[in-house]
């Protein structure tokens, strides 16, 4: 795990800062590759072959291809053989190689090929051009600049921003972000004329031409109809295929169903005892300390606990929202961040962690609106009262009924509905103005066209950016198992039935790991994950006068995003117990504080 660094001219001066930027992403070393048409740089965190051999940016035999890599192919062995057969030559025990010769046998479509998660960079001399390539899902970053003349591309906005490029605030990205928490559902980021590669996506850019283009390389295959057999067979070997590593294995553990999982499952795999890392919240209904103590009985684990106070979150915010280089929309990936710092203090360089399960098995109770949409629509009308019924009974919430009813309503109303009962304190003019497409959520859709949302746009694009900074920050290489490309697939052939029954959501995922997980944990209703009190959190004296101090400074007053009369009222509201309103502040706060630091310095 490392990151990647390169231009199209030569500068090794501009590269090592560069490089420099991103050393929380790779401690165990340096390297650059000048020439006189392009720059590459890397930093290495090694966790395949720590010898010297596996120094990039690495080349082949010849010296005529070049890659800088970020990320992990989990099949490397396998198809190394196959290389070696066809007379490759290998110096090396990397995956990074692997990639190399690969490439030289079958171009970019040996993409199809690599099971794993990866951003890399490849440099064809013989072509003259730089290939830019990003795993399926999207779980490793890559960010790029192009004007005329230059083009620049890094594993962090931080990279890019070494050099004096163009850019400010993308008002439609933040207003999205307000208005509606879509973060990384395009191409375009917080930052105007830097983007992200899109998941599963390949860029040629031209040396000679200086011109780019990006094509999508992977399509979800539809397979035929699965069952709970298959998945639990997928599953275990995407977590066995995680184990591939020079350096200790550790988990994330939240005490839901997800990384519970993994950790059960990494237990059949791993000699002797391994770590675990969670977040407590002890005395509050966030808590999920019996759930994680019972995954401890039953696996061969040591276990590490955090939390979250007001020191801690005062002396690491800054470095947090730095970290993160764009907003987040909630307090769960400060917790997240703080497991990983938990970790990096223990040793750890590599994690298992649960991203996906819940996008894929549908996981989430606002999963059941187009549940039940896809019934009215099928006209299986008995089937949905008796769902709509049992969700109720299940986990007395209504939440799914209205948002059902609310895809029910012609476009125009819905805009209407929205406007006239949420957010009151955005500047809508400038909303309408800026995002004439609203959320996609709203589009009325069957369940799989729901998951598949989530899946490439709405939810894991950002919770993998979110994944990818936590770990890297604190020199960690997270792997996410639920995102098993052959995995994926074969939930996606599941039918909705086998997802969501009778009011329970993940059902043929709990089937399938009925004997490896406690019971307690498949039988959980609730769903927390590494979630903090934030509502509580923002009522706490200190933090209300860090707010305070933040939402009445003249900066704030300032931005043209909301009005601050507005912002203002419904702060004091929530700080007196009228409203729960803490992700929002939060917002608030985290968007002030990131416009501080990357645009009005």
């Amino acid at each position: 795990m490392c990151g990647i660094n390169g231009f199209n001219w030569p500068d090794k001066a501009i590269l090592e800062k560069m490089n420099h930027a991103l050393r929380h992403r790779g401690p165990d070393g340096e390297g650059t590759c000048v020439d006189e048409r392009v720059s590459l740089g890397h930093r290495r965190l090694s966790i395949i072959d720590l010898s010297e051999r596996g120094k990039q940016p690495m080349c082949n035999e010849d010296g005529s291809i070049w890659l800088v890599h970020n990320g992990e192919i989990y099949n490397f062995q396998e198809l190394r053989k196959g290389l070696e057969q066809k007379g490759h030559v290998f110096k090396s025990d990397t995956d990074t190689e692997v990639i190399i010769h690969a490439y030289e046998e079958e171009g970019v479509d040996c993409f199809n090929h690599f099971n794993g998660m990866w951003a890399f960079c490849i440099y064809d001399m013989n072509e003259n051009k730089l290939i830019l390539s990003r795993d399926r899902f999207g779980i490793k970053p890559l960010y790029y600049y192009a004007d005329d003349q230059h083009f620049i591309f890094s594993s962090m906005i931080a990279g890019i921003l070494c050099h004096d490029i163009k850019t400010s605030p993308d008002d439609k990205a933040i207003m999205e972000y307000l208005a509606f928490n879509l973060l990384h559902h395009q191409d375009y980021t917080f930052f105007k004329n830097i983007y992200s590669l899109m998941p599963g996506s390949v860029l040629h850019y031209d040396l000679t031409e200086k011109k780019c283009a990006v094509e999508q390389w992977y399509q979800l295959k539809n397979l035929p109809e699965s069952d709970e057999n298959a998945i639990q067979e997928s599953f275990i070997a995407s977590v066995q295929a995680r184990t591939v590593s020079d350096v200790p294995i550790g988990s994330c553990l939240s005490g839901g169903m997800d990384s519970s999982a993994i950790v059960c499952t990494l237990n059949k795999f791993m000699d002797g005892t391994f770590n675990t890392y969670s977040l407590v919240v002890p005395e509050s209904p966030f808590d999920e300390t019996r759930y994680i103590e019972e995954i401890g009985r039953v696996t061969d684990t040591r276990q590490f606990f955090t939390t979250i106070d007001e020191d801690q979150f005062f002396n690491e915010i800054h470095d947090f929202v730095v970290s993160q280089e764009e907003p987040v929309t909630g307090m769960s990936p400060y917790a997240q961040y703080r497991v990983m710092k938990l970790a990096h203090e223990q040793g750890a360089k590599v994690l298992l962690d649960g991203q996906g399960g819940d996008e894929i098995f549908a996981g989430y109770i606002y999963y059941f609106s187009y549940y039940f949409y896809e019934l009215l629509r099928s006209f299986r009308f008995l089937t949905l009262a008796k769902e709509m019924m049992l969700f109720l009974k299940n986990f007395k919430s209504f939440y799914p009924h209205a948002m059902f009813l609310f895809l029910l309503l012609p476009n125009r109303m819905k805009h209407f509905a929205w406007n006239r009962f949420s957010h009151s304190w955005l500047n809508h003019d400038m909303l309408e103005q800026l995002c004439q497409v609203k959320d996609p959520r709203w589009q009325a859709m069957d369940l799989k066209g729901g998951l598949l949302l989530t899946l490439f746009s709405t939810a894991i694009p950002h919770l993998l950016r979110w994944e990818d900074k936590n770990s890297m920050r604190w020199s960690i290489e997270s792997r996410v198992p639920f995102l098993d490309f052959r995995l994926v697939e074969l939930a996606n052939s599941l039918r909705s039935e086998q997802k969501l029954r009778n009011g329970r959501t993940k059902v043929a995922f709990k089937k399938a790991m009925h004997g490896i997980i406690p019971e307690v944990i498949s039988n959980r209703k609730d769903k927390i994950g590494f979630a903090a009190p934030v509502d509580e959190f923002f009522r706490s004296e200190r933090v209300v006068e860090f707010s305070r101090e933040i939402i009445n400074s003249e900066s704030f007053r300032q931005r043209p995003y909301w009005k601050w009369n507005e912002v203002n009222e419904l702060f004091t509201a929530h700080i007196k117990g009228k409203k729960n309103i803490g992700d929002t502040i939060w917002k608030w706060i985290n968007l002030e504080l990131w416009m501080r630091h990357y645009c009005d310095e």
